[in-house]
């Protein structure tokens, strides 16, 4: 479960994360069609990634091109480097 919390950058990684592991386990799957593991895990993680990617476009705006219906708005906003404090 997504802690509430949770910073921008914090969720962004989590997504990244996420992501790794559902694409790595398509990988896998591509090899290993029947592994019931393999596929828990798929629908595990697939699930997880969604959950994180909907508080993230809820909290934030979209992060998916497709989910932008035609629109280019995530170009509006700051670059990610915009943000950065010098430390």
């Amino acid at each position: 479960m997504m802690n509430n919390s949770m910073g921008r950058d914090k969720l962004m990684r989590q997504i990244q994360t996420y992501s790794f592991a559902v694409y790595d386990a398509l990988l896998y799957l591509d090899a290993y069609p029947d592994s019931k593991s393999a596929l828990e895990f798929y629908n595990k993680y697939k699930k997880a990634e969604e959950r994180a990617i909907a508080e993230y476009e809820s909290r934030y705006g979209k992060i998916r091109l497709s989910d932008n219906e035609g629109s280019w708005q995530w170009t509006n906003g700051p670059w990610p480097w915009q943000n950065e404090e010098v430390k």
